[in-house]
């Protein structure tokens, strides 16, 4: 995975994350949003992962 498409994803995982955020601040209830902050957590995750992956077969 490129760095621009790694950086690119976390970004998107971030904004879902305090969009969900946002959402509850202003009312919303918190279960509501829980899958804006599940799906973002899932994408930062994977990148990590993969990241991880990618280090200990290079060694």
């Amino acid at each position: 995975m490129s760095t621009s498409m790694r950086n690119l994803i976390i970004v998107i995982g971030i904004a879902s994350i305090l969009f969900a955020l946002y959402a509850v601040f202003k009312g919303q209830k918190f279960i509501d949003a829980l899958g804006g902050i599940v799906i973002g957590v899932s994408l930062i995750g994977v990148v990590l992962i993969e990241q991880n992956k990618n280090k200990k077969k290079n060694e």
